[in-house]
């Protein structure tokens, strides 16, 4: 099947209540205690920055940033996480407006210049056309405004992945291959931690291929960083031994640079 927002709608429709439920029971320990932080720190200051949160599913980065002042809008194609995020949204109010929408289209629903900052938490690579909304994204910024998002990391996320283990299961080392075979594939989300299995179309680029969209979209790839937990983390919960060894995520720091994008067809909310 061709990837496309279709597609990729109807596998996290499909997968909505197992995620809810992996996020907010603290069982994602790696978007909780890792990645996720490491974000929103890239992130800096936020206290009432107007903040578009792309591929924010249930909501989970999108109450991060607002509770931290922000003014945030959350953009997902899912209806089904839509429905989680508002349901989160009711239960704890936090002022944030989340709307239906492929992020790559967000460029026709609000003006140049609309918000200061942009961010998506391990969601880019889940579109259909991550260049396309890198620079849906760019295009809503002002010059010295940012996009910061985070993606699994290219070099542990290689085409070919296999973690060598010893008698009792525990991890030696991680075989990977292929670096350089970029491009659509399947994630199976079948961890003994989710209620259920699916799958999910995704992305994979190499490190030059995320520069060059962030590039391509006018902005300057100003920090790059790799998080991983703390030995006091790992002490605390040995899962995350692994990711102390490795990296598994990336966080890119990208700065709207030279003139702001003229698109006659975008509109102010």
């Amino acid at each position: 099947m061709p990837f496309s927002s279709d597609r990729t709608r109807l596998a996290w429709d499909a997968g909505a209540e197992a995620w809810d439920e992996f996020v907010e029971s603290g069982a994602d320990y790696y978007r909780t205690e890792v990645h996720g932080p490491a974000l929103l720190v890239a992130c800096g200051e936020v206290g009432e920055l107007p903040v578009l949160d792309l591929g924010c599913g249930q909501g989970w980065f999108s109450r991060q940033l607002a509770r931290r002042g922000a003014r945030v809008i959350g953009v997902d194609l899912s209806p089904a996480m839509l429905a989680h995020a508002r349901r989160h949204e009711k239960e704890e109010p936090l002022g944030i407006e989340y709307v239906e929408l492929d992020a790559a289209q967000v460029h026709r629903s609000w003006a140049p210049a609309s918000f200061e900052l942009v961010t998506a938490c391990m969601s880019i690579q889940d579109m259909s056309d991550p260049k396309e909304a890198i620079e849906g994204a760019a295009r809503l910024l002002p010059i010295g405004g940012r996009l910061v998002f985070s993606v699994p990391h290219p070099f542990s996320e290689m085409a070919y992945r296999e973690w060598e283990r010893d008698e009792e299961g525990n991890k030696l080392s991680l075989k990977v291959d292929r670096y350089f075979d970029s491009g659509p594939g399947t994630l199976q989300w079948d961890m003994p931690r989710l209620r259920y299995s699916w799958e999910t179309p995704r992305w994979r680029l190499s490190l030059s291929e995320w520069s060059t969209a962030v590039r391509g979209a006018g902005l300057v790839m100003a920090g790059l960083r790799e998080p991983r937990p703390t030995s006091e983390q790992v002490a605390r919960r040995p899962e995350l031994e692994d990711c102390r060894r490795l990296p598994y995520f990336l966080v890119i720091d990208g700065w709207k640079v030279g003139t702001t994008h003229d698109d006659p067809e975008s509109r102010n909310r």
